[in-house]
């Protein structure tokens, strides 16, 4: 049995050299392929599952987005209903008719542009006073509306995803004030169906469908957006509960689409409904079925090719082997005597010879050595293309950035700058490489900046950053922050600087804005309490002082000093009455304002006064100005307040200048006149409460008109010539967008 087998071994030894290369090679090819078909198929299909899953998690946390937002929206219209002095005054009085008549419109302007769906008016301790979308319906309590009893018990706003009569709505309820009684709350609501389920359709792309829930685990369509409605009713024993967001991927008898259940909270958080979101999977089907097409495809040439190579490969590796040998014998026969082991005859056994291993270094080094020089030139092709597309990308990329990229030379020269900068702000590129004093003039500027970038980069060999400010060649100002880094060759010796210019103009002008409006809040908490303070003693003490100027006689010699307090008391209760005036609420009625109407008003109301005191007003307005958006009367009453203070200080004969002229997004207005009346300490104080005996009767809306420009978004300066008395106040109004 023993010597069988050895038998049977020796005679598959004995096999072809080319089958032997053959077999194991078709095979290794064949288990390959076929591992690597079910690998990348499989990896395939993992992925894109991810990435279906990321997509409709992304859709459902859209979906709950979009409903705070829809919150935070009901509540803000809530909260300006609520704040409305008459709305506080008509509810508190209980006048559901004028409530009406003054909230319809309203009303109804919301209902068209943000399609609210209610507006609720409730009065204490939870009962319902007015529903403008349902006049006739009122009176009953609202017990079960959890929303409105906790705001008119905790004088606080809220937002709800509640139910009400109207059905499931996006709720926001705000408590409304009489000084400091509640008098009710006012509720506005958006509906939670299919517009707003439609409105995410149209905006993200997935199919949404809500179900009501009825009981503890039973659920209702609510509304959907897809044509045959949601899948959740026969998918529901498969899902389970929905208190977390659940995914599921083709589900059975579903293949076609992607399934998130998610759960829809109320305000305390408890489950009012669940969402369905369905994502369209039929592109991507088959796109599935495509690939596994073509790998099928491509690993059958691929191990044909392979068999067919291998074929060749082991044809041609033979032939010279077989020439070998018999040249090796014949060498031997006619030279030598050479024993030779006895093997199995194969070619193996020949090629074990000295001569034969020899021969298979020197052709497997021939082969490496031609395989190398057929490959260079593509290689090299193949490297030379992969640097230009680099090159491409690279250049692509900085073209397309939304910043300012630019490369500096030592000497100022720019050597390169990407198109964002003459886009942003309108220089060519030859006027921008070819001045070598183009950066340090128009970019840099300011004195000092260039220097202490070649300090910074060049000396210090160290990245800079700072903040620009740079004109355009229009004339419009723009902030940039400035990140300058110098590139440096193996030697560390810097060669250039590359630089990076981030436009934050907008950052800049709302930081100004919001500084502006926080400014104003805190001088109008410290003049009320400063006024409070002030008010009581400075009664007391006046009607004291007036009492005994009264009882002392003429002759007596306490009278004058009684005169002097009772003077000096009006003083400062004029100054009260001045304080008072710059703390009291200001109304703005917002609409559009024409400039050039305004100045003629203006111009119109202080005619008489320009005539009486002699005194001509020159004003200059440009050709076009634009529309303003805010208060037509509030702003009349600043500029006027402005100008005659301007006409009591001048001297009589006299010219006050005043020019109107657009600038970047801002109308400016500068007003020039002499004022030799006015010191340092005036310049400095000019807005403050005070009193000034030149201008006493003018002084009380100075305060007040800087107020007013402030709340339209602008600002007001006043500066003095130095050694002269020439007075300039310069206003700046933002213009409406548009």
């Amino acid at each position: 049995m023993t010597s069988r087998v050895k038998a049977i071994a020796f005679s598959l030894k004995g096999i072809s050299l080319k089958w032997k290369l053959l077999i194991p090679f078709l095979s290794l090819a064949f288990f390959g392929t076929v591992t690597l078909v079910y690998i990348g198929l499989t990896s395939q299909y993992r992925l894109i599952e991810r990435e279906e899953r990321k997509e409709i998690r992304r859709a459902y946390e859209v979906f709950l987005s979009e409903i705070e937002s829809r919150k935070i929206q009901m509540l803000s219209m809530a909260s300006v209903i609520a704040e409305d002095p008459i709305v506080a005054r008509l509810l508190g009085a209980r006048d559901r008719r004028h409530l009406l008549e003054t909230l319809r419109p309203m009303f109804e302007k919301l209902r068209r542009q943000f399609g609210v769906s209610l507006i609720h008016l409730h009065v204490p301790p939870g009962k319902s006073f007015l529903r403008l979308h349902a006049p006739e319906s009122h009176g009953e309590m609202l017990a079960y509306r959890k929303s409105v009893i906790e705001t008119l018990r905790n004088k606080e706003p809220i937002t709800a995803l509640e139910w009400g009569l109207t059905g499931l709505a996006i709720r926001g309820v705000s408590p409304v004030l009489l000084g400091e009684k509640l008098v009710g709350s006012v509720e506005v609501g958006y509906p939670f169906g299919g517009p707003f389920l439609s409105n995410l359709k149209q905006n993200w792309g997935p199919d949404f469908t809500v179900y009501e829930k009825k009981g503890k685990s039973t659920y209702v369509q609510l509304a959907s957006t897809s044509e045959g409605g949601g899948v959740f009713m026969q998918l529901k024993d498969k899902i389970g509960p929905t208190d977390t967001p659940k995914v599921l991927i083709a589900p059975k008898g579903f293949t076609k689409i992607s399934v998130l259940i998610g759960p829809i909270l109320d305000y305390y958080g408890e489950i009012v409904g669940v969402v369905e979101i369905d994502i369209d999977r039929t592109g991507i089907e088959k796109s599935l079925s495509h690939t596994r097409k073509l790998m099928f495809l491509a690993g059958s040439v691929g191990i044909g090719l392979s068999f067919f190579l291998t074929w060749l490969i082991a044809s041609i590796f033979v032939r010279p082997i077989r020439q070998i040998v018999r040249q090796a014998e014949e060498i031997a026969e006619g030279i030598r005597e050479t024993r030779l082991e006895e093997r199995p005859p194969d070619e193996m056994g020949h090629l074990s010879t000295a001569l034969n291993k020899m021969l298979e270094s020197l052709q497997a080094r021939q082969r490496q050595i031609e395989d190398y020089a057929r490959t260079l030139e593509q290689r090299v092709k193949e490297r030379t293309a992969d640097l230009v597309a680099s090159e491409e990308k690279y250049r692509t990329l900085v073209d397309n950035l939304p910043l300012v990229v630019y490369r500096l030379q030592e000497d100022g020269t720019v050597e390169f700058i990407n198109p964002y900068f003459t886009e942003k702000l309108g220089y060519t590129p030859e006027e921008v490489v070819g001045n070598k004093d183009f950066w340090r003039t128009v970019i840099c500027g300011e004195k000092g900046l260039v220097e202490s970038i070649i300090e910074a980069c060049w000396g210090k060999k160290k990245e800079m950053r700072t903040e620009r400010r740079v004109r355009s060649r229009s004339g419009q100002l723009f902030v940039f922050i400035d990140q300058a880094i110098p590139m440096k060759d193996e030697d560390g010796c810097v060669k250039w600087i590359d630089g990076i210019m981030l436009d934050i103009t907008e950052l800049k002008r709302l930081q100004e804005r919001a500084l502006r409006g926080e400014e104003i809040r805190i001088l109008g908490e410290m003049s009320a309490r400063f006024a409070h303070e002030l008010r009581n003693p400075l009664v007391t003490a006046g009607g004291f002082a007036r009492r005994l100027l009264n009882k002392l006689p003429e002759e007596n010699e306490y009278r004058k000093f009684a005169e002097i307090i009772v003077e000096e008391v009006s003083r400062l209760e004029n100054v009260l009455r001045i304080m008072l005036s710059t703390i009291e609420p200001i109304q703005l009625s917002i609409n559009e304002v024409n400039p050039t109407k305004l100045l003629g008003l203006c111009k119109t109301d202080l005619a008489e006064e320009l005539r009486s005191k002699d005194v001509k007003l020159d004003l200059q307005v440009a050709k076009k100005l634009p529309t303003l958006h805010g208060d037509e009367g509030l702003l009349l009453r600043a500029l006027e307040s402005l100008l005659q203070h301007a006409v009591a200080m001048v001297p009589p004969g006299e010219n006050i200048k005043m020019d109107v002229d657009v600038y970047d997004d801002s109308m400016v207005i500068k007003i020039n006149y002499r004022a030799p009346g006015l010191d340092e300490e005036d310049i400095e104080q000019f807005f403050l409460p005070r009193q000034v005996e030149v201008v006493k009767e003018t002084v009380l809306d100075l305060p007040l008109s800087k107020i007013i420009i402030h709340r339209h978004g602008g600002m007001v300066e006043v500066t003095r010539a130095k050694d002269s008395d020439l007075v300039s106040i310069k206003i700046e109004l933002p213009v409406k967008e548009g």
